[in-house]
Formats: structure tokens, C-alpha cells, sequence
């Protein structure tokens, strides 16, 4: 388990110039060597002889850390209960967290190992090893694992004098290259795959990344004989991030100047007269208000100030034409940070970033830690997105801390949504926050008219078993959508062909042997996955319990939903876009790219539709199922339903034409989907506060949920209902203060580990953690570990 303190380390004379705040150093603890950060320095010099030195510091150049980070850090650390170092790993690229790696190597001859065999220090089992050695040395971890050796056979032979066991150090990866294809010539008639790479080229100053060009479509063959062709020139080149493949098969023309609303103008006024001072704003606008362009317009008016912007969204990678505004405002001098991002590539954005070399950061939660030195504003999109909360320690939220980095840089904050988490929505109500308001679509366009259909007077089709997929109002108005040219956008939150397969001769339900889940039904690959482990096994053609042959897959995803679709709607070109559709990487953008050029006329897809696409020929949004979520033991439950329901929405009717919205539910009359229904976020939020207030849930209360994993489910609850006295106990003297549990958590099974929770809410947040910490913090149970959620958003 990682520590919560910090140590203190001589300098030794030969690194003292090298030693500074914010460095990456090398040190010993224990008995191993790792990577520490120099977090403060100190001229009082206590006894040196009894203190362990710095081996040495990893950062050639600047120190990794800038001091605004460490603070950052610091305060996190101390809120979220959080050891220190975790949080610093987490400001920094994975591969920038170097770690000591055990290396054996060979230190004998042959007269040592004769010795060593004939009195016995050594057995002859242990030979092969030792010829293995004498080619190379070998991590410790591999002589474990890939050479099946014993720790008892590495101790005999490290006893003897044969082998010694170092630490070695792997430090971040340096400059890597890529290959760059340059326009020569014109190059007349082509077949199809040229002429489209040529086009591709010409559409892009002449020049593209082979990675781009591969983004596109366009394969290693097709260039090769453009090469040969003298059509194209392709060379090698240090490499340089650019968004060339994020933006491969965008339409250029689509990015053009704005002409503000009054409402943007108003929103962009009062951000700009607050820069250089600590302002936190809450930007509310509904779905195609123009949020995004507030957004531009302020970061550009930061950087004619020579200062630098940084901008949150919970997703790059779903918002590429957001990308493409930023490249036209702001040329090359972006760093933009995905998930499909190398390792090395998100180095070496970080390292432009920390040497000034860019204006503008875009990126998920990460992006928070961008090292700029002139920092002079931070907005967070879609704020109330649960993306932005990291779901394993260090568990920090990142729109809280872009608040708390403002006021720490004295610099503005803007948190912007069309559907505000009520934590933020709560502080613009007590003053805490600006609030700034967009109640109209850009250019006047009518918000898309909602429907919501009562699957209760529906009648299923018999092989559904009750479930019903498409409504015949819904199947109506998709086809007249069709007919009209137009596009629709179906949302299923839920992947695969079915949730779950059920014997029909003797109930038996496939469930997954490691985690408290069914598993869900994958048609198209001929598998049982479970979502939570990952376990795979194929769809079984009899019942393992009865050998019945009648296997039910019971509900639907997207797999069944495509397979309805296509069978309803057999002319209608559509499309799938879920984590199973975009595995390969690249092909995200490409779907994306064919739904906005019109070659596909339906997208079927999860969630990750639901925010920050824009396509102006979507007319009809249709969700199948508004009431997947509303049945979580959560408190959230209503609040995750209207957000999803209000984002999914807003792809309807964002170009000249009209659009509408299908939702069909068996809840028709539940608050949170009457007010989506309406548009009305000010009126959910008044009925979802009340709720809050009543059972005294967050944000009218502070909570923190404890986590407690093990193998052995004793164990669990042992350590579980141990705590939970101590902490019973501890917040006896905070009135108000309310505890649940210890129980089950909600999941109580993943990959094999038991889990127990403890939830605790209270009026007084300070006193809460300090209480928690001083119950929780350094106790140990063999077996059973813990986590801390301070302000958790997933408690299942």
C-alpha cells in the first residue's frame, strides 16, 4: 500500500546543483530503490550521517514538476486522503513515473559453481538458471515467472557468490520518429485509393503523417506506388504531435467565423473583464447554444495576452470537429491529449507544453495537470460529467480541482454544461460561482421537440420476450425521417447482442464465476463476455445444469438492435458506434467521419454519442430504453438519466432543420424525464435538490465511501465491521452525521475480490475527513485492502 508521508533525503555535494524542487530523483526506501519527487527543500541541517542520499536525479533538463503543480497536488493529497506520491505520478506522462526494475546477473566462473554444487550451497536443479544467466542478466521478475525459478533457488545461488541482484532504472522514452507523405505532382487519371490520398494531401497544404493518412483509410500499399510514381515523397522526421489524424476526413469549410449571439457576447464579456483575478463561472446553456465558441473566443483573447489556456472536456477523442476549430484559432501551438494517444506521444506533448512551446491544451482529465508556466484560464465542458471523477487512488475530481488550480493561480474558471452537476449548480445558487446563462440556440433554431412513448401500452413482438425495441410510433417517424434524406440517431446504453442468456427449461442464468454479474451476450463473436473482467467463453449450444437446448438471450444491446434495424429498415445504410465498433484504433473518427458526410444514414450507439458531436442533418434522436439507468441503487440515478436524456437530445435539429427526440419508457411520468422532456433544467434542479435536502445526499451533505477489497470474503467483512465500530465511534460527535453499512457493496463481486463498502454523509466536510483519516489511515488486515472515495460519483 502506497505512503502517506513524505521522507526526508540528504543531497550529497555532487548533486547539489542538480537537486531542485520539483525534480525526479532516485532513492532508496527499504530495501528497494524508487522514484521520488523533491516536493521541498530545506537549509536546516539536521544529522546528515543518520540520513540515506539521493542516488541521483532523473530530470536532464527542468525540473518535471512545476511548483504550482506541487501545491496543486498537495491539496489534493490532503483532501482526498490521498498518499502525496500517487498524486504527483498522476500529474505526470505514465512513462515519466520511472520504477526500479530487479535485474540478477551472473558474478561466477566456472570453478565457483564446481564449488558451490559439491557442497551442497547450490542444487543441480538450479543449473539451467545459471546458464541462462551467463548469456545475460535477467529481470527478477522474469526469472519468476518466464524461467519458473523459485526465490529459494535465487537465494541459494546469490548465498553462493554467483549471482548479484541489482536495481535497475527505465526512465521516460525519448524522441521517437514518424514517416511524412509530401505532395511532388499532380498525378492525372488515378485509381479510386490514390486519387482519394491525393485529394486527402491536397486538401492539407500537401503534406500528412503516414499515421494520418492510415486514420483516413488510406494503406501503406496505395503509398508505396504513389511513391514509386514520383506522385509522392515520403520522408522521416523527428516526430511532432500535430492533430493531422484526428482531423483526417474532416470537411475544412465547416470551421468558419463566428457571429456571436447576445447571450455569447454577454457570457464572453464577463469572462474577459475577469481575467487576471480568481472568478469561477458557471456557463449554463442549452445543447447548441454555442458554449463551444465562448469557449474559443475567451482562450483567444488569453493568448493575445501572451498567456495560455487550458481546456477539459471528458473525452477528446468524441470531439474532433472541436479539434479542428482549435487548430484554425490557434495553428500549431495546441497540445492535445486522447486515449489514443502512445505513451511516448503524450511525453512528448507534455514536454512541449513545459517548455512553452504551445498556447493551448486540450484533454480529459489529465490535460489538468498541464505544466504551463503562464497559465490564464481553465475551462471545464459537459462539468457535471462523471468522466472528469478518477474512479482508483489517487480518486480526485478534476472539475473540482481546475477550481481549485484557478484560485491558487488567481486566474478565471469556467464550468460549462447545457446540464450542471448539482454540486456546481448549488454553488452558483449560494453565491459561491457566477452563473451566466444560455437559454437560446444559436441563430434562433428551435430546440427539437420531444416525445416520450409509454412502453407500458406497447405490445412486444414474441421472440423479445416483453421487451420492445422499436415502438410503431418510433418505426413510423424513422422512416419518414428516411424518406426525407434526413438522419437519425438511435441510442441503446447498453453493448452486445443481450445482457444476459436464461435456460428456459430450468432458469439457470450464466453468470460470471469471478464477478456478481451476468454475462452479457455477444452474437457476433459467438461469446459470453463479462463487461467488468472480461471473461470470455463461448455461447454454450445446451444448459450446463439441465442440457436443455432452449438458451434465451433475454433484453438487448446494440448487436440486437443492429440485427432489428437492419431487418425493419433493409435499405437504410447504418452504422454501430460502441466500445466493441471503435477496438481499432482510428476507426472512431472514420464512423464518425462517414455518419457526417452522409455515407451512413443511422448511427446506433452507447453513450459515447450523447455529447459533443454536431451534425446538422440529424433530425430524429430515438432512445430506446430511458430507464436504464433510473433503476441503479444510486442517488444519482435521476440526475444521470436527465443528463444523458438532455445531451442525446441536443444531437436533434442543430442545423437549418427542425428536429425531434423519442424516448421510450415505462416511467413516462418520472420527473427526470418529464423535465428533459421539456427542456427545463431549472425545474429538474429544484426537484432533485428537494430530494437531496430530504434524504440528505450530496451536494446538501458531504459524503466519503471506504471500499474494502479482498480474495476471502471473512476477510472482508472482518476488517469491514471492525472499521465500521471505529468509525461509528468517531463521528458521534458531528451532529447530523448519518452511516450506512458496512454491507455488500451494490457489485459485490469484481475479478475475483470481495467487496464491503461504508458510506458516510455529513453536514461537516472538514471534520468528517479528518475523522475518517485518523481511523483509516496506516491500519492493515492481512488479505484486505482499502480505498477512500472522498465525494464519490460511483457507488455501486
Amino acid at each position: 500500500m502506497a505512503v502517506h508521508d513524505t521522507y526526508t533525503y540528504a543531497i550529497p555535494p555532487e548533486l547539489a546543483d542538480a537537486v531542485r524542487l520539483g525534480s525526479r530523483v532516485e532513492v532508496p526506501l527499504g530495501t528497494k530503490v524508487t522514484t521520488g519527487f523533491v516536493v521541498a527543500l530545506t537549509d536546516v541541517k539536521p544529522d546528515v550521517a543518520k540520513m540515506r542520499p539521493i542516488r541521483g536525479v532523473l530530470d536532464d533538463e527542468e525540473p518535471a514538476l512545476i511548483p504550482e503543480i506541487i501545491e496543486l497536488c498537495k491539496w489534493a493529497a490532503e483532501y482526498y486522503i490521498a498518499p502525496l506520491g500517487e498524486m504527483l505520478r498522476v500529474a505526470l506522462p505514465a512513462n515519466m513515473a520511472a520504477r526500479s526494475k530487479r535485474e540478477v546477473r551472473f558474478a561466477g566462473d566456472d570453478a565457483l559453481v564446481e564449488a558451490a554444487l559439491r557442497s551442497k550451497q547450490i542444487l543441480s536443479t538450479d543449473l539451467p538458471l545459471v546458464e541462462e544467466l551467463r548469456k545475460r542478466p535477467l529481470l527478477l521478475a522474469n526469472v519468476y515467472e518466464e524461467m519458473k525459478g523459485s526465490r529459494a533457488m535465487v537465494a541459494r545461488l546469490r548465498d553462493a557468490g554467483l549471482v548479484t541482484i541489482d536495481e535497475r532504472f527505465r526512465d521516460a522514452v525519448g524522441v521517437r520518429y514518424d514517416r511524412f507523405v509530401i505532395l511532388e505532382a499532380a498525378g492525372g487519371a488515378l485509381p479510386a485509393k490514390q486519387q482519394e490520398a491525393v485529394e486527402l494531401l491536397s486538401a492539407r497544404s500537401g503534406e500528412l503523417s503516414v499515421r494520418a493518412l492510415e486514420h483516413a483509410g488510406i494503406g501503406a500499399s496505395t503509398l508505396s506506388t504513389l511513391a514509386k510514381k514520383g506522385i509522392v515523397r515520403i520522408e522521416r522526421r523527428a516526430r511532432r504531435h500535430t492533430l493531422d489524424a484526428f482531423l483526417a476526413g474532416l470537411d475544412s469549410s465547416s470551421v468558419a467565423e463566428i457571429r456571436y449571439s447576445d447571450e455569447q457576447r454577454n457570457a464572453i464579456d464577463a469572462v474577459t473583464s475577469s481575467l487576471g483575478t480568481f472568478a469561477p463561472f458557471l456557463l449554463e446553456g442549452v445543447t447548441g447554444s454555442g458554449k463551444t465558441e465562448v469557449y474559443v473566443e475567451v482562450m483567444r483573447e488569453v493568448v493575445r495576452r501572451g498567456e495560455q489556456a487550458l481546456l477539459l472536456v471528458p473525452e477528446i477523442s468524441l470531439t474532433p470537429v472541436f479539434a479542428a476549430r482549435l487548430k484554425e484559432r490557434f495553428g500549431e501551438r495546441i497540445a492535445i491529449l486522447h486515449s489514443s494517444l502512445s505513451a511516448s506521444e503524450r511525453y512528448d506533448q507534455w514536454w512541449r507544453a513545459r517548455r512553452g512551446q504551445v498556447d493551448v491544451a486540450i484533454g480529459p482529465r489529465s490535460a489538468l495537470f498541464t505544466p504551463f508556466h503562464r497559465l490564464g484560464i481553465i475551462v471545464v465542458d459537459e462539468e457535471g460529467d462523471g468522466a472528469y471523477k478518477q474512479e482508483e487512488t489517487p480518486r480526485y475530481n478534476a472539475r473540482d480541482m481546475a477550481v481549485v488550480r484557478a484560485r491558487l493561480r488567481n486566474i478565471p474558471v469556467v464550468l460549462g454544461s447545457a446540464t450542471p452537476s448539482l454540486e456546481s449548480r448549488e454553488n452558483a445558487a449560494k453565491g459561491k460561482y457566477t452563473l451566466l446563462r444560455m437559454k437560446s440556440r444559436v441563430e434562433a433554431r428551435p430546440l427539437p421537440e420531444v416525445e416520450v412513448i409509454d412502453l407500458r401500452k406497447e405490445r412486444a413482438e414474441k421472440e423479445d420476450r416483453g421487451f420492445v425495441i422499436f415502438s410503431g410510433a418510433m418505426k413510423e417517424a424513422m422512416r419518414a425521417t428516411f424518406n426525407a434524406g434526413e438522419q437519425v440517431i438511435v441510442l441503446i446504453n447498453r453493448r452486445g447482442y443481450a445482457p444476459y442468456l436464461l435456460c428456459r427449461e430450468c432458469g439457470h442464468e450464466f453468470r460470471c464465476r469471478d464477478c456478481s454479474v451476468t454475462l452479457t451476450v455477444h452474437r457476433r463473436s459467438g461469446m459470453l463476455v463479462c463487461h467488468y473482467c472480461g471473461l470470455r467463453t463461448p455461447i454454450p449450444a445446451k444448459c450446463p445444469l439441465c442440457n436443455g437446448e432452449v438458451l434465451q438471450p433475454i433484453g438487448f444491446g446494440t448487436e440486437k438492435v443492429e440485427e432489428r434495424f437492419r431487418r425493419d429498415f433493409p435499405d437504410v445504410i447504418v452504422e454501430v458506434l460502441d466500445r466493441d465498433s471503435t477496438r481499432k484504433k482510428g476507426e472512431m473518427v472514420r464512423i464518425l467521419d462517414r455518419f457526417r458526410a452522409r455515407k451512413t444514414q443511422a448511427l446506433i450507439g452507447t453513450q459515447m454519442l450523447s455529447k459533443g458531436h454536431h451534425f446538422p442533418t440529424v433530425t430524429l434522436t430515438a432512445v430506446l430504453n430511458a430507464d436504464s439507468i433510473l433503476g441503479y441503487p444510486d442517488f444519482r440515478s435521476a440526475e444521470k438519466t436527465f443528463y444523458l436524456l438532455t445531451q442525446v437530445a441536443g444531437r436533434s435539429g442543430r442545423g437549418e432543420l427542425p428536429g425531434k427526440v423519442l424516448i421510450q419508457s415505462a416511467f413516462p411520468t418520472h420527473y427526470a424525464i418529464q423535465h428533459a422532456m421539456h427542456h427545463d433544467y431549472e425545474a429538474f434542479y429544484e426537484a432533485e435538490i428537494q430530494f437531496r435536502k430530504t434524504f440528505h445526499y450530496p451536494p446538501v451533505t458531504a459524503m466519503i465511501a471506504i471500499l474494502f477489497r479482498g480474495e476471502q470474503f471473512a476477510d472482508v467483512e472482518k476488517a469491514a465491521i471492525d472499521s465500521g465500530t471505529k468509525l461509528e465511534e468517531a463521528i458521534q460527535p458531528l451532529a447530523g452525521t448519518r452511516m450506512q453499512g458496512p454491507a455488500p457493496a451494490p457489485l459485490a463481486r469484481i475479478k475475483a475480490v470481495y467487496r464491503y463498502q461504508i458510506l458516510i454523509r455529513s453536514p461537516h466536510r472538514n471534520a468528517l475527513r479528518k475523522a475518517v483519516e485518523a481511523v483509516m489511515l496506516g491500519r492493515k488486515w492481512k488479505g484486505v485492502d482499502y480505498a477512500i472515495d472522498v465525494d464519490p460519483i460511483n457507488i455501486l
